[in-house]
């Protein structure tokens, strides 16, 4: 059993080698997790969602059939969920635990299962670590054969709550705005049973497209909303319809990927430009708090960083994974309260209902701030612009080197073995266990400049991540200053 979990749960192509996802191995870790769940003193019922992916039902339906015979409460949705609609559930409902069947933003070819803690946050490394015990001994006693003499049906559950809490933390901002033209993308995922009905709540009416759920995405290649090949029908149905705003999530609707209309034409927004903004629109409408925190990770952009320090805000990074921002908010001590959190992989979160990325309540507040520098007669990217005349250019870029894991491997301890690159002032190993953050296989490097690059094998595809960072005073040269970053890095990589 080679599977693990990762940044995103465990994760695999589904196939019956033994390190890729089928039903055995969907048993096999419901009757782990079992074991876990009688091991702490939570409630014993758990809540499971599942997204369009093929087998995702079906697998769902395995883990609810295995937990039932343990004698645990198991609740369910009848149809597919976005999984911060699971991670609400556990927190409303007062459950012990959770499933989300799921491969995120991974090719058709792919499933997974992620696993949540009384807490609605995703489990960190390590109750992660004692279902991969678990694991082990139940291959041990055999128990795949389980008998189903006390299976009972799960209990459904009406995701209204979750949405309710949506449209009143978004209708609490001080900002009332007209409608715009939106057009949303739900990949042929989860998002469509979510995200058109919060924005209609909150009077906008988006032209919903890719909304029918398939396992195959209709055809594209991976349904990542950072990939601008997702948005070719988006981009033309924008265009017919004069849309000022596209958005799109992945199949499970946690992340969200934003495009915006200029007069140059649409423009992708990235995953630190779009948390910078929220933070910025978030500190006008709703204002700011003693205590209060934004979280982020050491992969991501600056000017984030920049703005929390303007609203007298706590900027914490932590690292990368959701599942770590969340751990982290609901462990603030009394005198914190968590204000927003976000990541550069288009993952975002507001409110007190949700304790990891949630691309509904990130579509709403994205609509409602297009909305609101719209009758300023400004887009996101002119505010952005705004922003960085005063805090400075910051221009992020990430590259994955499609390498297994040996050559991950190597290239990781090329660096550790130590190296000489120009204005090259200091060298993160988190490894060693930096500023008190678990141990975390990635490298970040620091230049002079003002920039940094940080190295880190995927923790759920074969791919070597570069993050890359650069902080100018004008746009132009941010971007010839990330330009010679990213292809200084590249070179980097190749030798090693």
């Amino acid at each position: 059993m080679s599977l693990a979990f990762g940044t995103g749960g465990l994760r695999g192509i589904m196939g019956y080698e033994p390190n890729q996802i089928n039903e055995d191995v969907i048993k096999h870790v419901t009757h782990a997790l079992a074991k876990v769940v009688f091991s702490y003193d939570f409630p014993k019922s758990v809540c499971i969602s599942y997204d369009t992916r093929f087998n995702s039902k079906e697998y769902a339906n395995i883990v609810s059939e295995v937990l039932s015979t343990y004698g645990i409460t198991v609740y369910s949705f009848d149809k597919p969920m976005p999984t911060p609609a699971l991670s609400f559930m556990i927190r409303h409902k007062n459950l012990g635990w959770g499933v989300a069947i799921t491969a995120s933003h991974n090719p058709q070819e792919y499933n997974g299962y992620k696993v949540y803690d009384h807490y609605g946050v995703q489990l960190t490394d390590k109750m992660a670590m004692e279902i991969m015990e678990a694991m082990k001994e139940c291959y041990k006693n055999d128990i795949l054969d389980f008998k189903q003499s006390h299976k009972k049906d799960a209990i459904f559950l009406d995701p209204a709550p979750y949405f309710e809490q949506v449209i009143n933390y978004v209708n609490k901002l001080n900002c009332q705005t007209n409608s715009i033209p939106i057009v949303y993308s739900a990949l042929y995922g989860a998002g469509a049973n979510a995200v058109p009905y919060a924005l209609k709540e909150l009077g906008f009416d988006p032209i919903c497209i890719q909304q029918a759920p398939d396992g195959s995405f209709g055809g594209i290649k991976t349904p990542n909303p950072e990939e601008m090949i997702v948005y070719e029908k988006a981009i033309e149905t924008a265009i017919k319809n004069e849309a000022k705003l596209i958005l799109a999530t992945d199949p499970d609707c946690d992340r969200v990927g934003v495009i915006i209309k200029t007069k140059d034409g649409f423009l992708p927004m990235s995953g630190n430009q779009i948390g910078a903004l929220l933070i910025d629109y978030l500190a006008q409408t709703r204002g700011v708090n003693s205590g209060d925190t934004v979280i982020s990770t050491i992969v991501s952009g600056l000017l984030g960083e920049k703005l929390a320090d303007e609203y007298g805000l706590e900027f914490v990074r932590l690292l990368t994974g959701f599942k770590y921002i969340g751990e982290y908010a609901v462990q603030l001590p009394k005198d914190k309260q968590f204000f927003f959190g976000y990541e550069e992989s288009y993952g975002f979160l507001a409110g007190d209902g949700v304790r990891d990325k949630d691309a509904v309540i990130a579509s709403a507040l994205i609509a409602k701030m297009t909305a609101y520098y719209d009758e300023k007669g400004l887009t996101l990217f002119d505010r952005f612009i705004e922003l960085s005349e005063k805090h400075g250019y910051c221009l992020e870029k990430l590259h994955s080197i499609n390498i297994n894991s040996e050559e991950q491997n190597k290239i990781m301890q090329s660096l550790r073995n130590g190296i000489e690159i120009d204005g090259l002032i200091n060298v993160e190993d988190y490894k060693e266990g930096i500023k008190s953050l678990p141990k975390a296989d990635v490298i970040k490097l620091y230049f002079e400049n003002n920039s940094w690059a940080a190295f880190r094998p995927s923790g759920t595809e074969p791919k070597m991540k570069i993050y890359m960072g650069v902080k100018e005073d004008t746009y132009e040269k941010a971007e010839i200053s990330l330009d010679f970053l990213c292809k200084n890095m590249l070179l980097l990589a190749k030798k090693l």
